[in-house]
């Protein structure tokens, strides 16, 4: 069986896409849009008489309108489809560096396994745009000498992942035989 466990190279770095930041991202920006969403039909509840139907309360107790907690209910279903969908990214993607080259797999159940040799390298790319510089992730994009590119998104400490890349495959390892 050929596969990254099966190389004769060592291994450099492996990673996978971090995705914690993005998680914890979404769900301040769900909590916040829920609270003001919320917010906004209680306070249409108890001004606007037509329009929402006012809370409930019984004391100090305030037992939402079906429409709030439907709000709430709806941005959290687009929370849990944004955390589903990074997390199967996360799984489905996993890079390799070794000695003799990269190994670049996708997928989950369908598994595409590309593996680039160092005579292969042609260049590292970094990419750190305002929004990932702020969550602290960047993409490398790693350009072989036959045109192909391949993304190594939302990596943690991608400055040295670039820097290893560059290092360990702009210099071919040349076997002589005796």
């Amino acid at each position: 069986m050929s596969g990254p466990s099966s190389s004769t190279g060592n291994v450099v770095w492996s990673g996978r896409p971090s995705i914690s930041v993005y998680l914890l991202l979404y769900g301040i920006l769900a909590a916040v849009i829920a609270a003001i969403l919320v917010a906004l039909e209680v306070w249409a509840g108890d001004t606007v008489s037509g329009v929402f139907f006012t809370s409930v309360r019984i004391g100090a107790l305030r037992i939402p309108d079906i429409v709030e907690v439907v709000t709430v209910l709806v941005i959290l279903v687009f929370y849990l489809v944004q955390a589903v969908g990074l997390a199967l990214y996360q799984y489905g993607h996993s890079y390799e560096l070794r000695t003799d080259g990269i190994y670049v797999n996708k997928g989950i159940a369908n598994l595409s396994n590309t593996f680039i040799s160092a005579m292969a390298f042609s260049d590292a790319k970094l990419i750190r745009t305002l929004g990932m510089r702020i969550v602290g992730r960047s993409t490398i994009i790693i350009e072989a000498n036959d045109g192909r590119k391949f993304e190594l998104r939302m990596l943690k400490d991608a400055v040295n992942v670039q820097n290893l890349i560059r290092s360990n495959l702009s210099h071919p390892t040349v076997r002589v035989e005796k």
